[in-house]
């Protein structure tokens, strides 16, 4: 019998507060690497880690078999869900000097996020970096590169190459994971601003398993993960819920 999947441990929605509120405590009032580091702050997305990736009954003390996609996929979810805002778009963040770092707390889990501002390059780009440590879950370090604007249909559009890598604590073992691709902040004007995101990240572990995680416009967030077996994870969540 395959053990409780992520999205069985996860609450709906992924976070809380959700929609406007959400993007009100994200994005009013606050500089470009505050910014991050409060969007980064949704770690409770993690905590099922704590249980999926805990060692086994067997003699090796590894992994129960098939957990491992099952926290490569809640992995995925957490990046998606960590590398963009959603609701309404309150204020435009200010620009902070090359070198600043902030730490923030998260609310929920009291975990330490601390953003900087790594460096500028031709025209707009801006390199950021951003870490969280969540006690007997593991570290997560995060980059990415906004690399300037884009006008369309659906809006201004932020494109940002972005890494996200994992390392679990180590009472849990020795488990990691990556997530490479493209995270699209989006402002769509129409009846007032709103912010959104779109874009799609390569998932990968320390196991072997490898996923996608999709982004799209409506914050719903599909997940598919193959296991070392050939097994599929495959789940689709909104990381908002309507007001």
């Amino acid at each position: 019998m395959r053990p409780p999947s992520w999205d069985d441990l996860v609450g709906h929605p992924g976070y809380q507060p959700h929609g406007d509120r959400r993007a009100a405590y994200e994005t009013h009032g606050t500089s470009l690497v505050r910014y991050v580091a409060r969007r980064t702050a949704k770690t409770r997305l993690l905590l099922p880690l704590r249980d999926l990736l805990a060692p086994g009954d067997s003699p090796s003390g590894g992994l129960v078999p098939g957990r491992s996609a099952d926290a490569l996929a809640l992995f995925g979810l957490y990046c998606a869900a960590a590398a963009v805002s959603f609701g309404r778009g309150y204020r435009q963040p200010t620009f902070d000097p090359t070198g600043t770092e902030i730490t923030e707390l998260d609310r929920e889990t009291g975990a330490a996020i601390v953003s900087r501002l790594e460096g500028r390059g031709p025209g707009s780009r801006l390199r950021l970096a951003v870490r969280a440590g969540l006690d007997g879950v593991g570290t997560l370090v995060g980059r990415e590169e906004i690399v300037g604007t884009t006008v369309g249909l659906h809006g201004l559009g932020m494109p940002a190459p972005s890494v996200f890598e994992f390392v679990a604590d180590p009472m849990l073992g020795e488990w990691s994971a990556r997530a490479t691709g493209t995270i699209t902040t989006e402002l769509a004007i129409g009846l007032g601003t709103r912010v959104r995101g779109h874009g799609s990240l390569d998932l990968v572990d320390s196991v072997g398993c490898r996923g996608t995680v999709r982004l799209r416009r409506d914050a719903s967030v599909e997940v598919l993960v193959f296991d070392t077996d050939g097994t599929r994870v495959r789940a689709r969540r909104s990381i908002v819920e309507a007001e």
